[in-house]
């Protein structure tokens, strides 16, 4: 996509137009729809035939069709006030507003297709099916990728934007990420029935965990788009320079810190449901310690090697050199805070799995008004150039606060947790990946950095040095008593 668009007009059209149904994603799709459906599924599976079973998964499914359907028509026809107000600062570019309101209707029954795709993933995961949604999520960028490419004349030859092309790959990607885990559930038993009672107490109980929910990631939504609202102010690249960014930042926090968290709402509810509260606590540091060995290493082998990972990635075509040198500073700052990141989505299971989803609610409300606040501060008041590094930096460090509240105020739900253990667990593991990626950095830094030039040399030195690292951590991870890499390595 970097070598078809770069980062300008069309990218920064296309990142606004998608950014708009994706800041309601979280209201119906993963986080909300897991935290409050899975729970009561999970313990509804352990009291009820499977009769009443699926007639809460219908009563669920047709809700969404309904609201969520509703919702993404609004959406279309109001498109050009809501792109007006969210992409405010595109005014003074001519042709930018209409771009990306027309980029906007194409995605905005994105919403409508991840939310039944969630709703699929959630029946899977109580069922303790867990590969297929995980992979199901690539059929979007798959979509978006491979369309754009075989379109990209089309869409000129009539005149448009062929960044149209990527839009429509998206909704087609998305149609197939809900399809092919919606024929999972279908075999499993599953089917279909036009059902809708919302007097139901079952649904009862999922909007009842899934208010608190919401309102706090709504709070996040809103954060996010008070974000892109002031980085559209910044110079123009500053947009597209943060999504690059963000989405390197989030493969590793997607393939470890959010597998992680989708395995353990399921065992964290079952373990409540039974009343094991020791086993819990056992299981809560299991998950937070796998997410320290996966993720702490991979984080500092990224920042070390932000310049030729998004070299890698990225530049060709239209993305110069100077946007690499920017979507590296700024993925440097995003990938710090990973960690915190995994972290906080596995603390909030935790408190879901106690069916306590106002707790998690208040502190996204302190962070978000903290990270609107160091935007503001650092963007438009310290810094004076390369401001959108502001962005990167407040979410890490928002980052590390909700982690250190959330471990602070589980004490109160799990007498035998220790919050104390995680921090300190992490230290460890960090002064192991240090170690293991000081002498790759070294050779990099003071041997290769001028001497390798070209995709293939610096993707295999990428390659050799992610494996060295990778060799060298293992070894001082025994040295220094992380037992649980190796756990993770026979499980696999």
């Amino acid at each position: 996509m970097a070598s078809l668009f770069g980062a300008g007009f069309a990218k920064d059209a296309f990142e606004i137009a998608f950014r708009i149904p994706n800041l309601l994603r979280d209201f119906f799709a993963e986080n909300a729809l897991a935290a409050s459906f899975v729970p009561v599924f999970v313990e509804k599976m352990q009291t009820s035939d499977r009769r009443d079973l699926w007639r809460l998964a219908n009563n669920l499914f047709n809700t969404l069709l309904i609201v969520v359907g509703g919702l993404v028509v609004l959406g279309i026809i109001f498109s050009p006030q809501i792109v007006s107000v969210i992409g405010h600062g595109f005014k003074g570019i001519p042709g930018k507003i209409e771009l990306t309101t027309l980029l906007n209707r194409i995605l905005f029954p994105f919403l409508l297709f991840i939310s039944l795709s969630a709703w699929s993933a959630g029946v899977l995961n109580a069922h303790n099916r867990f590969f297929l949604p995980a992979i199901s999520s690539a059929f979007f960028n798959l979509g978006s990728i491979a369309l754009a490419y075989l379109t990209y004349n089309f869409w000129i030859s009539k005149g448009l934007d062929p960044v149209a092309g990527m839009a429509v790959g998206g909704l087609v990607g998305v149609f197939f990420q809900f399809l092919v885990p919606y024929i999972a559930v279908w075999r499993m038993g599953y089917c279909y029935r036009p059902y809708v009672n919302w007097r139901s107490p079952d649904l009862g109980r999922v909007l009842k965990l899934w208010i608190p929910v919401v309102i706090g990631l709504g709070l996040v939504e809103i954060q996010v788009a008070v974000d892109t609202f002031l980085a559209a102010l910044l110079e123009q690249g500053s947009i597209s320079w943060l999504s690059y960014a963000y989405r390197v930042m989030h493969l590793p926090l997607a393939l470890f810190g959010a597998a992680v968290g989708t395995v353990s709402l399921t065992l964290f509810s079952k373990q409540r449901a039974e009343g094991d509260l020791a086993g819990l606590a056992s299981s809560i540091r299991r998950s937070l310690r796998t997410i320290s060995v996966l993720l702490i290493p991979t984080l500092f082998f990224v920042i070390a090697f932000a310049q030729p990972i998004i070299r890698v990635i990225y530049q060709r075509g239209e993305f110069t050199s100077l946007d690499t040198s920017y979507t590296a500073q700024a993925l440097i700052l995003y990938v710090a805070g990973i960690w915190a990141a995994a972290s906080v989505r596995t603390l909030s299971v935790a408190f879901y799995a106690f069916k306590d989803s106002r707790t998690p609610m208040f502190v996204n409300l302190a962070s978000v008004v903290l990270n609107i606040s160091l935007n503001l501060l650092l963007a438009f008041v310290v810094l004076r150039t390369r401001r959108f590094r502001a962005f990167a930096f407040a979410t890490t460090f928002c980052s590390f606060f909700s982690m250190s509240i959330l471990m602070t105020l589980l004490k109160r739900k799990l007498p035998g947790w220790e919050a104390c253990d995680h921090p300190l667990y992490g230290l460890r593991v960090l002064a192991a990946a240090v170690l293991a990626l000081l002498p790759i950095y070294l050779g990099y830094r003071f041997y290769f950095i001028d001497r390798v030039e070209g995709f293939l040399p610096v993707l295999l030195m990428l390659v050799v040095g992610f494996v060295l690292f990778a060799l060298i951590y293992f070894g001082l991870a025994r040295l220094f008593g992380i037992k649980e890499l190796g756990g993770i390595l026979r499980r696999r």
